[in-house]
């Protein structure tokens, strides 16, 4: 067994515009190996390997791709607001006007993925946490802020991860109730969702010197 899941964000504000985003978390990875400079290379301990990267916007996929370099796919992701729970049903595929098939998500009992009210967030710009965290793009991969030396020879300085660090803040959060609709064979929701408000995302370039 592994730990995985999914997470759903919702861009309000972002740089190429407002978008919804959907990731489905394949499982806990350990001991990637990124670069951190022309000679230089380190052990990640732990982190979260992400399988599917889903966008709602033709935007968002470019940018993934173009600067990122993640592996992103355009999907329909509808939020429903009505709900007593939030409900997270399984990924279907549709067939848009142009031919494409593309994946479709459907999130219900949104409403409930709110901590603060409207009024509360225009008053409450402040935010809290400031997580560091390492992220490696191009596996859809987010670590613990934990690296460790390498002086393994067996990987080149081409097949070595590229790494960011990232840093996370929020106005509030909360555990919530939530279903999850059509799970895969073995898969065992455990019925609880992290309800994260507010966020700021802050994304650094590629480590390309030093150390982590």
């Amino acid at each position: 067994y592994s730990l995985g899941g999914s997470v759903v964000l919702e861009y309000d504000v972002s740089p190429v515009g407002p978008y919804r985003e959907y990731v489905t978390m394949g499982g806990v990875v350990g001991l990637g190996q990124v670069s951190v400079g022309e000679t230089n290379k380190r052990f990640l301990g732990v982190g979260q390997w992400g399988t599917d990267l889903y966008v709602s916007t033709q935007v968002a996929e470019d940018v993934c791709k173009q600067v990122w370099g993640v592996p992103a796919q355009v999907a329909n992701i509808d939020f429903e607001e009505d709900g007593s729970v939030i409900q997270d049903g399984s990924g279907s595929e549709v067939v848009g006007r142009s031919g494409i098939t593309k994946k479709s998500f459907k999130l219900s009992g949104w409403d409930n993925a709110r901590v603060l009210s409207t009024e509360e967030l225009q008053q409450q710009t402040k935010r809290f946490g400031n997580i560091p965290i390492f992220w490696t793009p191009t596996i859809k991969a987010l670590w613990a802020p934990i690296s460790l030396p390498n002086f393994s020879n067996k990987v080149t300085q081409e097949e070595l991860l590229p790494v960011h660090k990232l840093r996370l803040s929020a106005s509030a959060l909360r555990l919530k109730q939530c279903k999850r609709i059509g799970q895969s064979e073995g898969e065992i929701p455990i019925g609880l969702t992290l309800v994260v408000d507010n966020v700021l995302i802050e994304i650094g370039e590629q480590v390309n010197s030093g150390s982590l």
